[in-house]
């Protein structure tokens, strides 16, 4: 056997090698993800920090861009025109910590701008949430009776009675269980969750150490990124060969190319959904305006089925309030979706995964199942980077075996 031929036949083997452990994981990953359980909870647990920043970083990264360029227009820094003299390179120097500045400047600014977001969040829309549950379950047998002596003027009416029997049963079945969900299921629950906040008084200690450690962590990030880049390229340029290098490389690009713009774009879109929602809801005086405004604008985070998760319990808590307004509220709610998924998220998302709607709904659908809401957000950007990694292995195995052998792809 020449040289050739082992040659090809070790990287055939280190290829169905690589084929086996990958799929080996894939299977344990979801058949055994118990095994999985303990050792990513530790890891966590250490580096929930990093992590922090990490995701911080991501997320500021656009802001803090968009800061540090108006602030360099603002501040007009001069450029070195002398480089090659001892004044130049004093003005080089200079230019470089006025930039420096101007960088650290903007990476604070984007970070009190999520700082002011959050307390936002939590002044104005939490209590507001409170209010509207509380209204809910104090509302509800009023809801129950009004209704109640509506069924009854539809048994005077030419209506046949077992209609109205009918309708009457099914309302008390699902006003009952409705009513013991909150009563005995939402209140004990709310009320256990406050309790064990307020004792755990640890974890909430946690929780801000981490927070804060990841503003800190964030901060870094954002302010040295270049070199950051850099020293992992460097790094990985070191370790890896050529081909793994450019082929690592290209797809961490198009995987950064897939985050950032899915989740800043979704992020972006489900904020003016959830405003133009609020705004229509308070012209038209419809009750629970934030509380509705908040699950329209974050369900509408989730694909595909963003839209219909938060319009159905947007509209029964407005039915229980007045049937007229309900059956406005669900028209707008088609116009709004129509507009958002024609206009609004084609203007700032664009076509950027390349994917069918069979694969977004398996993405949402797999790795929901796995990590619940999270997955529900970035399974489909993940699922986007796993299918471009398939996509061209497959296409680059067909392009040897045409250079290798003269045949065509077998037909459908």
């Amino acid at each position: 056997m020449d040289s050739a031929n082992k040659k090809h036949l070790r990287n055939n083997l280190l290829i169905i090698a690589a084929a086996t452990a990958v799929v080996c994981v894939v299977v344990l990953f979801f058949f055994r993800h118990e095994l999985f359980t303990s050792i990513s909870r530790r890891a966590a647990g250490i580096l929930a920090p990093f992590i922090w920043g990490f995701a911080i970083a991501y997320l500021l990264l656009p802001v803090s861009r968009y800061i540090e360029r108006f602030l360099r227009k603002l501040f007009h820094p001069r450029k070195n025109t002398k480089s090659g003299t001892a004044d130049g390179s004093d003005k080089k120097e200079e230019g470089k910590k006025e930039g420096g500045a101007i960088r650290l400047a903007a990476v604070l600014l984007s970070i009190v701008f999520l700082l002011l977001v959050l307390v936002f969040l939590v002044m104005a829309v939490l209590p507001e949430l409170i209010k509207s549950i509380s209204g809910i379950i104090k509302e509800l047998p009023a809801v129950v009776e009004n209704f109640q002596k509506w069924l009854d003027t539809l048994d005077t009416s030419d209506m046949s009675h077992e209609a109205v029997v009918a309708i009457e049963t099914t309302v008390d079945t699902l006003s009952k269980k409705l009513s013991d969900f909150l009563q005995t299921d939402l209140l004990p629950y709310l009320q256990t969750l406050i309790s064990s906040v307020t004792s755990s008084f640890m974890s909430i200690l946690d929780f801000v150490k981490n927070f804060g450690l990841g503003c800190i962590v964030s901060a870094y990030l954002l302010c040295g990124r270049e070199k950051f880049i850099r020293v992992t390229k460097l790094t990985a340029w070191a370790i890896l060969p050529e081909k793994a290098f450019n082929w690592l490389r290209k797809e961490l690009k198009y995987a950064d190319l897939m985050f950032s713009g899915f989740i800043h774009g979704k992020l972006l879109d489900s904020l003016i959904i959830g405003i133009i929602c609020f705004v229509f809801v308070l012209i038209t005086k419809m009750p629970y305006a934030v509380l509705i405004s908040v699950i329209v604008g974050v369900t509408n985070i989730i694909p595909f089925f963003g839209p219909y998760l938060g319009a159905i319990p947007s509209a029964l808590l407005i039915l229980m309030v007045s049937p007229v307004k309900c059956v406005v509220f669900v028209i707008f709610i088609i116009i709004l979706q129509q507009l958002d998924g024609n206009v609004i998220g084609p203007r700032i998302l664009g076509d950027r995964l390349g994917l069918s709607g069979f694969w977004i709904l398996f993405a949402i659908l797999v790795f929901g199942s796995l990590w619940g809401f999270l997955g529900m957000l970035i399974g489909v950007p993940v699922f986007a980077v796993l299918y471009d990694i398939i996509r061209s292995f497959v296409y680059a195995r067909i392009r040897s075996k045409k250079a290798s052998v003269s045949s065509s792809p077998p037909s459908a």
